[in-house]
């Protein structure tokens, strides 16, 4: 039995002895429900509208240029940019479909085949003399980045290259350099940020409509609109002053690759990106085109680390704030195993004995500003982030939580040695 199991189990005995409810805690060391007045944490279920008006007030004075809503389809409706800016809506209930236009490019594609009337486009031949060339020199890789190099090089198949591989150089930018012992493939590695954009396309062949589901995501800009129809709700971010999109009209969750890792026996895991971080080069500072990024993860208690986001990102740019959007995981066919969705907050870094558990469902929304520790437990959640997934910018925090407050405050034990600083308070 795990540590912090045997600390509960005596906890409730000695409830029990006293008379006291067996999940009792001292209320210095836990507060559950709903947050509290001196939490900043923000949790609502989308079905209040009253709630929601709330944190679209409380997104629209941190984020100024940007605009939070929501959107409902009962039938046929076109999307777009309410303010002629560049507008993600990310699917969360219900399903329909959207209409594609023969000519359409998407960077989709790597993991399970696009429709018929996709076309994979040839390779760039200076693309592809890269990638033999990487493949002849992985054995120079270093060990923490091979995996990843391996990742793009799956990619390519049957003479063509599918889909994006930003999240692969996402990745890699968290690695310290040199990636290689050979220059000359530590070379080729920094030259996959100036491919990136410009590689693994399909264009569709014919026009038509197309199922989307929830976690699947798509973009309107400037005066374009988005033909839809079905039942379904969507929640969207505007950035007003944005007039073009660097990726694709559609995102769909089934055409994305599963970057997951980790195992769990009772319990699908789970981690598709339908919007990550784009670098022009490894060490970019600042957020660059980025306003907002998405993962779609179904994450078990066991992977899940407590992390945070500072308020000053050392990386420059604004500071990340979350927005969990709870999924339903069966609109994936994801097992879970009767586990009870959560999350895990620590609203005052500087006070570890003080923590929040909060149960969430499908539907729900909660708002995590910079700064907050926070952890999600057995959940299937849209994570998204404002201005998006800042590569250098997430500090674990389990270590602390156990060393400070002596093991009485909930950590991870298998996110112990994932401590990334070296003093919390320089870091708020």
């Amino acid at each position: 039995m795990p540590w912090t199991r045997r600390r509960f189990v005596a906890q409730a005995a000695a409830a029990t002895f006293l008379g006291l409810p067996a999940g009792f805690r001292r209320r210095s060391a836990y507060a559950a429900g709903p947050a509290g007045p001196r939490s900043p944490l923000r949790k609502i279920h989308l079905d209040d509208a009253r709630a929601f008006g709330e944190v679209k007030h409380l997104f629209a004075n941190d984020y100024p240029g940007m605009k939070l809503s929501l959107i409902e389809v009962d039938g046929q409706r076109a999307l777009g940019a309410d303010h002629g800016g560049m507008k993600v809506f990310w699917v969360y209930g219900g399903a329909g479909v959207v209409f594609l236009p023969e000519g359409y490019r998407t960077q989709e594609g790597g993991s399970q085949p696009l429709p018929a009337e996709y076309k994979t486009e040839s390779i760039d031949p200076a693309f592809a003399g890269l990638l033999r060339r990487l493949k002849a020199g992985i054995s120079s890789v270093s060990a923490r980045a091979a995996g990843h190099v391996e990742a793009i090089l799956n990619r390519w198949q049957g003479g063509v290259f599918h889909g994006d591989f930003a999240v692969e150089l996402w990745n890699l930018e968290h690695i310290e350099r040199p990636w290689a012992d050979d220059e000359r493939v530590e070379a080729d590695l920094v030259a996959l940020f100036g491919f990136y954009r410009n590689v693994g396309h399909s264009t569709k062949l014919a026009g038509g409509h197309e199922p989307i589901r929830p976690g699947d995501q798509l973009i309107a800009c400037g005066g374009e609109e988005i033909a839809v129809r079905g039942r379904f709700r969507c929640l969207a971010v505007e950035k007003i002053d944005r007039k073009t999109s660097h990726i694709s009209t559609a995102r769909r969750l089934r055409y994305l690759v599963d970057t997951a890792g980790g195992c769990s026996f009772d319990f699908d895991p789970f981690r598709r990106l339908p919007l990550t971080w784009y670098l022009d080069s490894p060490g970019q500072r600042g957020d660059g085109v980025n306003f907002v990024n998405s993962h779609v993860v179904n994450v078990p208690s066991e992977l899940s680390s407590t992390h945070f986001h500072p308020p000053k990102p050392k990386i420059g740019g604004l500071p990340q704030t979350e927005i969990y959007l709870v999924l339903d995981p069966r609109s994936c066919g994801l097992e879970t195993k009767g586990r009870k969705a959560s999350i895990r907050v620590f609203p005052d870094l500087r006070d570890l004995r003080r923590y929040e558990q909060h149960p969430l469902r499908p539907g729900d929304l909660v708002y995590i500003p910079p700064g907050v520790g926070h952890r999600g437990l057995d959940v299937f959640v849209n994570v998204l982030t404002i201005p998006g997934f800042k590569p250098h910018n997430e500090f674990y925090i389990d270590q602390d939580i156990r060393d400070r407050t002596g093991g009485e405050a909930p950590y991870n034990e298998n996110g112990l040695a994932r401590k990334n600083y070296e003093r919390l308070e320089d870091l708020l």
